[in-house]
């Protein structure tokens, strides 16, 4: 449960961490990196970002375009010397809380602390889209008593319309009450901010 507390803290860090670090991969490989011919430290970035093997292929492409020929023996050294760096509890739980699939490259000995972190950041992340989800039920039902607060005031309505419209405003009302109960009780349960309702 400590864990877990202190996870939710950095939440918002390593999101934005991560889209970071995911926009800054757009490129496969710049001219530059393909004619230097460092196989091996291309490969070992790649295996510490946790890019796929299937990267080469794309590599070796994109460097044919300017004459460069991949060293795909030194690339790969590189890449499993790399991925250790990558799979870790941390990067586990990053891409797990951002709600991210699992990523493969971390199996076998190199799953043993990234899916624990896999696991947990799954944990942070469902429990912060239940609590989006409750709140966005609020907000639509608040929504929907704003809309017909303004039907009853501007529109001309018979009696029986304008009856009809107060009982759905009860009724609405009354649920907006029920899930006011249920974030604060969720946000309890799971030691969340109070939302502002």
């Amino acid at each position: 449960m400590m864990r877990q507390t202190t996870t939710f803290k950095v939440l918002g860090l390593t999101a934005l961490t991560t889209a970071i670090l995911a926009l800054s991969g757009c490129k496969t490989i710049s001219e530059d990196a393909c004619l230097s011919g460092n196989w091996e430290a291309i490969g070992l970035k790649d295996g510490a970002n946790g890019r796929s093997p299937d990267r080469l292929s794309k590599i070796a492409k994109s460097c044919g375009k300017y004459g460069a020929v991949v060293d795909n023996a030194a690339y790969l050294s590189g890449y499993e010397a790399g991925l250790p760096q990558y799979c870790t509890f941390q990067r586990g739980f990053e891409r797990g809380q951002n709600g991210n699939s699992y990523n493969q490259v971390c199996s076998g000995e190199l799953a043993e602390d990234y899916a624990p972190g896999y696991e947990e950041g799954r944990i942070v992340y469902q429990i912060y889209s239940g609590h989006e989800q409750l709140l966005d039920e609020y907000r639509d039902r608040e929504e929907a008593i704003y809309r017909i607060r303004k039907r009853l005031k501007e529109e001309e309505l018979s009696e029986e319309g304008r009856e009809k419209l107060i009982r759905r405003v009860r009724r609405i009302e009354r649920e907006l009450k029920r899930l006011r109960y249920e974030i604060r009780d969720y946000e309890r349960r799971y030691d969340l901010p109070r939302s502002r309702l």
